[in-house]
């Protein structure tokens, strides 16, 4: 019998608390309802960090950032990742992004047979500067190409990985101009709903419609998840306006907002309609696949295969790192450790100050109560000292660009409004 194939869709800056399959009632997003209705759907995934590179490095690796070394943008890949691991046993490999951040000579391109990124000369949104206009790598609307590369390797047992960039802020008047976006419809923070509602159509839809046009759905274990999520105003984002004078709240913190991502898979030796409560983590992602496909390696993970928690009908026990340490984005340098109940925050741009929430009386991280907390919190605090000061300087990372690369990095990042 032919192996599993496998197709990973991960769509930038969506939140689950925005598609139906996770109760939203705003829109309906029935491409991605039904992979968790034929499927399994994480109620709490938790991400690595807040940033596209390292999130996606997290899922692909199966190791915490300090361990793969993608730690900033200027960094590159250090781990093998799931790609190169299928490669090895046989399987046509593609990867198609959106996201410039995600680019091949940052490491995202090996193991990958073919890999379809944005190019400056492809680049739909330029961002003018008083004396000179940044043409920026964003929006490779890839899915036509994606399906051309489905019907001409499907014979053949195949990994497929599409990340979608048009969910991001900023990507709306792009798609306004094309007529993929209606003016005025669903318009709230940069017509984010409208474009999780097109994404879900024309990139899941149609990715998983040529699946079964092809007569390989069936054979095909389908992971649809998001890198990050954002705040939509709950937290402040201290973000410099980026776009004509347009202050956006972003991703940029250590909020539930911005790390707790959808995940839902669907395949062979995986049940149908089953939630998972509990926290999971986008490093649990590879190990978890790997086991499903039947695939060992002798590579180490920091995650661990989520098989057992689905067949218990409940995760537990799994503890979530997260970090943003990219000194020129955001409010703070963030490390963060999540439990079930608890959150522990450090910032490192500010003499390790320090945040402790109780998520189980607390949800929304309104109320600090690290000056408060009791015995048994104190005891969670060292820990998480412990944990966050080990992996602050635990990393493999090595910083490999030149200063020209330095610059095109940093234009990106500008144009993004993540630094200034």
């Amino acid at each position: 019998m032919q192996p599993q194939n496998l197709v990973i869709l991960s769509l930038d800056e969506v939140r689950p608390d925005h598609l139906s399959c996770y109760g939203y009632e705003e829109i309906r997003t029935p491409y991605l309802d039904s992979i968790a209705e034929e499927g399994v759907l994480f109620e709490t995934c938790i991400a690595s960090s807040c940033l596209t590179p390292i999130c996606m490095s997290s899922t692909l690796s199966g190791v915490n950032p300090p361990v793969h070394g993608m730690r900033n943008p200027f960094c590159t890949v250090g781990s093998k990742m799931l790609q190169g691991i299928l490669r090895d046993r046989g399987y046509k490999t593609a990867g198609f992004v959106g996201n410039g951040l995600l680019a091949a000579d940052r490491g995202f391109g090996a193991g990958f047979d073919f890999y379809d990124e944005p190019v400056e000369e492809n680049a739909w949104f330029h961002l003018q500067y008083p004396d000179q206009t940044v043409a920026f790598a964003e929006g490779n609307w890839f899915i036509e190409r994606l399906v051309d590369w489905l019907k001409a390797n499907y014979s053949s047992p195949f990994f497929l990985w599409g990340h979608h960039y048009e969910t991001h802020e900023g990507a709306e008047q792009s798609l306004l101009d094309q007529g993929l976006l209606k003016e005025g419809e669903l318009s709230e923070f940069g017509y984010y709903d409208g474009k999780i509602k097109l994404a879900d159509d024309e990139v899941v839809g149609r990715t998983l419609n040529t699946l079964r046009e092809l007569g390989v759905y069936d054979n095909t274990t389908v992971v649809v998840m998001s890198d990050h999520g954002t705040t939509l105003g709950e937290h402040p984002a201290n973000l410099i306006p980026w776009r004509d004078n347009v202050r956006y709240p972003q991703h940029t913190a250590m909020w539930d907002t911005d790390l707790h991502i959808f995940l839902a898979m669907k395949g062979q030796g995986l049940p149908r309609k089953k939630r998972i409560p509990g926290i999971v983590r986008e490093i649990d992602i590879t190990p978890t696949l790997l086991d499903l496909l039947g695939i060992s390696t002798v590579h180490q993970f920091n995650g661990v295969s989520l098989r057992p928690f689905i067949e218990r009908g409940q995760a537990s026990g799994l503890i979530a790192y997260a970090e943003e340490l990219f000194e020129k984005r955001g409010p703070g340098d963030f490390q963060a450790v999540r439990t079930e109940r608890y959150k522990y925050i450090v910032d490192r741009r500010h003499d390790s100050t320090e945040q402790l929430y109780d998520l189980a009386n607390d949800p929304g991280e309104q109320s600090n109560i690290i000056d408060i907390a009791d015995e048994d919190e104190q005891l969670l605090i060292q820990e998480g000292r412990e944990v966050t000061d080990f992996l602050l300087g635990t990393s493999t990372s090595r910083l490999a660009v030149s200063d020209e690369e330095k610059e095109k990095i940093q234009a990106r990042l500008r144009s993004l409004g993540y630094i200034k």
